[in-house]
This record gives structure tokens, sequence and C-alpha cells, in this order.
């Protein structure tokens, strides 16, 4: 067992954000293949309610967010994520390729992430928390909501990961 305490996890996601840092000591990207591409994977196992990467990129209002969507390719508004804050919709918008891990998180409608907005310096940073125990190797995934995204569509018709 180890002797080191456990930081919270609320605090260990604020001073990454702090920092602008991705956890590399837990986390590498892996190519997947043509449809996914790149995805995140766990290095460590990683336990329960642990801050796993913040989704970094841009925070816009929502008339900027519908300007870009109508102006960005499919492939580039899949990285712009929607939430509420202050009684109105913001959106970060990861669609620039920046290095960060956050952005190339892939969707599962079974997922071992969960997206939670937290306020750090003023302003909402969006972070992954682990839902149970993560395995090494195992992908880092979350569920990006709705049913219109094409991957969820096998030949067959029924929902995939």
């Amino acid at each position: 067992m180890s002797s080191k305490k456990r930081k919270p996890p609320k605090d260990d996601a604020l001073e990454h954000a702090a920092k602008g840092m991705d956890k590399t000591n837990i986390l590498e990207v892996k190519y997947i293949n043509c449809i996914k591409g790149r995805g995140i994977f766990a290095k460590k196992k990683v336990q329960q309610g642990d801050f796993v990467v913040e989704y970094k990129g841009e925070l816009i209002d929502s008339a900027e967010e519908e300007r870009r969507r109508r102006v960005y390719s499919p492939r580039c508004s899949v990285f712009m994520y929607n939430f509420q804050w202050h009684e109105k919709t913001w959106c970060i918008d990861a669609s620039r390729e920046d290095q960060s891990f956050g952005r190339l998180v892939n969707d599962n409608v079974r997922p071992n992430c969960k997206m939670k907005k937290l306020i750090h310096d003023g302003k909402p940073h969006l972070f992954l928390f682990a839902l149970r125990d993560i395995d090494a190797g195992e992908e880092i995934s979350y569920d990006y909501g709705g049913t219109g995204w094409p991957w969820r569509k096998k030949a067959s018709g029924k929902e995939a990961s």
C-alpha cells in the first residue's frame, strides 16, 4: 500500500489547469484506425473519481460557436463542447491541433469518464474524471451525448462505441 496521500481530484484538476499540463505520466496518445483516428490511453491504472484530463480549447459564446459551426467542416465541429455557465450557453472550441490530450478523448456509449465543469481564475474549465477504475492500456472515453454521431451506427443499425 502506498504511503503517499492521494490528492483530492478537484485540486489535482485545478492544479493541472494552472500549469497548463496534461498528465503525460499516466496518459498516452495512440492511433486507433482511420475512423476513430487517435485516442487517449491509460499508461497506469486510474482510480475511480480521479481527475484524468482537461478538455482544453478556446472559450467562446454561443453566437461565435454558431458562426464557427457554419464555416467549420464536420470533422472540426466534433471538437466543440457546449455547456451552461451563468445561465448562458458557452463552448470550448478544441478544433485547433495544439498537442493537448483532452481533445483526443473519444466517444463511447459506455464511457469510463464523465465531464465536469470547474472554475479556475474566474473562467469555466472542463475536466474528465474517472467513473470507475481504468486499467493500464484501456482507452479513455466519455459520452458525447446525443445520437447523431456517425460512428455510433454500425452497418446493422445498432449502436456502437
